[in-house]
């Protein structure tokens, strides 16, 4: 149906053009008429008209005035103008405004007509796109799941991914550039702190994962893969890549956001871990970083891979489940359990008839080269153990199934130790770092985001951090190190308590004197005497 609208100071314009509607058109109908243009204004937006006449010459407002003030209400109206008078500047301001006929009076039956004929024309055509574009968008909605996962299996399964990523890139329009993969993990929290019940689980996330996919997408831009096992994993492109940290506390306030608000709909415990931002080509690496950043989170925690001391940077290479697991400790510096599955390992390879001893080696190869990048990239120097020795010569030479063994025992007892004790360097580092610049800086507003980006780590991981390594949050350490200072110069007798308030920190004397004496037991007054 198309709806005319009629503006005339004229009833005999109004009529005529009322008349020949009704007697030459089934599908078309004069939906309103007025007398003057501020009347069209008041009543356009009710009314919504496909066609609108307009007198030029009318009371008060002009036809050029309204026009300019309806399309600002309602863009897609067309516009017929009317006159008596065939006046330049007029047609002129017309066709700026986009009017698609200039009619003088009398006005001619048939060219109304056919003026008529083919706006109902263009607004059929219109309404037959538009209706085109919804189905495609509703078919586009239903694939695009499909796609999505395709993406995600294309980065896991392939392992040379590039031409499948692009082709999927491509059909989801993803922009060119970085991007990182954040693996969220769900299931029944035990009091390891590890989630159990994966079957049951996956079968529960069947139930839940449209709405999980729904939170996800409302709060990133973002490829949101299947559900594997007790597993979901996305891949977020990153735009304007200018700041590393930033980026990254974008991503874990995001993570945080989507475990608060899925939690709130499923009784389950979630986590979720996130890779560092790499180039298309890389995306595998941040991939292994979300799930060993995944490992390390608590329930209902996000972890950053950035935010684990001494993490490793480099590639993963796609090693069986349990090397897998194996070389997970070893980067942990789990000394005893690196043995274990060790002996798990190389107990396997030789109980398979297929593999002689040179393929054994070549297994285990792999190994120890890995460690030993481990090592030099965490720039430990146990120079005896790992530098001034060529470690390939000494494996390469092994002849006896037994050295080989005890061989690879002996590495991985000293690179493991090595790396414990480096990991552990790097936490007393990190912790003296945020202590040192507290110390230097308590006498100003400083806040936990502030000291958080001095160490490296984000605001959330830190806290955590702080506490487990100091014994004390980051509050407790500040207000600690002020009031000891406080202490110093209430006891020099050189400065009033309100300036000392002020020179430890705080804004307020009488929040000072509260917590003084929450700390000592005596008000800042008494103790100064």
């Amino acid at each position: 149906m198309l709806k005319i609208m009629v503006v005339d100071d004229e009833n005999i314009v109004i009529e005529s053009i009322r008349y020949i509607v009704e007697k030459n058109f089934d599908n078309v109908i004069v939906a309103e008429t007025a007398r003057s243009g501020r009347e069209a204004i008041e009543k356009v937006e009710a009314v919504k008209p496909d066609l609108i006449f307009m007198d030029i010459r009318m009371p008060g407002i002009n036809g050029i005035d309204a026009i300019r003030e309806i399309k600002e209400i309602y863009p897609q109206v067309e516009f017929v103008i009317i006159s008596a008078y065939e006046q330049f500047e007029y047609a002129k301001e017309a066709v700026n405004l986009g009017v698609v006929e200039y009619m003088l009076k009398p006005l001619n039956r048939m060219k109304i007509i056919e003026i008529i004929r083919q706006a109902e024309h263009r607004l059929n055509e219109a309404r037959k796109k538009k209706r085109m574009e919804l189905e495609l968008k509703e078919k586009f909605e239903r694939v695009l799941p499909v796609l999505e996962h395709g993406f995600i299996y294309s980065i896991l399964l392939y392992e040379d991914y590039n031409q499948e990523i692009s082709n999927y890139a491509r059909l989801l329009e993803l922009p060119e550039g970085p991007g990182y993969v954040m693996t969220l993990e769900f299931g029944e929290q035990k009091q390891s702190g590890k989630l159990g019940n994966v079957i049951g689980s996956s079968v529960l996330s069947q139930s839940f994962y449209p709405r999980l996919r729904e939170i996800i997408k409302s709060r990133m831009n973002c490829i949101v893969g299947p559900v594997m096992l007790n597993r979901v994993v996305c891949y977020v492109p990153v735009y304007d890549h200018n700041d590393d940290y930033d980026e990254r506390l974008k991503a874990v306030e995001a993570g945080k956001h989507i475990i608060e608000s899925i939690t709130k709909w499923v009784d389950a415990s979630f986590r979720i871990g996130i890779g560092s931002i790499q180039t298309s080509d890389n995306i595998m690496t941040s991939f292994s970083e979300s799930i060993r950043a995944v490992k390390h989170a608590s329930a209902n925690e996000v972890i950053h891979i950035h935010d684990i001391p001494q993490e490793a940077r480099i590639n993963q290479v796609l090693f069986n489940a349990r090397e897998k697991e194996f070389l997970e400790k070893a980067f942990l510096g789990d000394t005893r359990e690196c043995l274990v599955l060790f002996s798990q390992i190389y107990d396997e390879l030789a109980a398979n008839m297929q593999y002689t001893f040179e393929d054994i080696k070549e297994r285990l190869l792999e190994l120890v080269v890995m460690l030993h990048r481990k090592a030099l990239e965490l720039d430990i120097e146990d120079k005896d153990a790992l530098r001034d020795r060529s470690y390939l010569k000494e494996f390469l030479d092994i002849d006896d199934p037994m050295l080989l063994k005890n061989w690879c025992k002996g590495q991985i007892e000293t690179i493991t130790a090595s790396i414990r004790a480096s990991r552990t360097k790097r936490c007393h580092h990190l912790i003296s770092t945020a202590m040192s610049y507290i110390d230097a800086n308590f006498s100003r507003d400083i806040s936990l985001e502030e000291v958080s980006r001095e160490t490296g780590l984000s605001p959330q991981y830190f806290s955590r951090f702080f506490k487990e390594e100091t014994g004390e949050n980051f509050i407790d350490y500040l207000t600690r190190v002020r009031i000891t200072e406080a202490k110093r110069l209430l006891r020099e007798k050189n400065l009033s308590v309100k300036e000392i308030c002020y020179k430890v920190g705080y804004n307020d004397p009488n929040y000072f004197s509260k917590i003084f004496k929450k700390a000592t037991g005596y008000s800042p007054s008494n103790y100064m005497e």
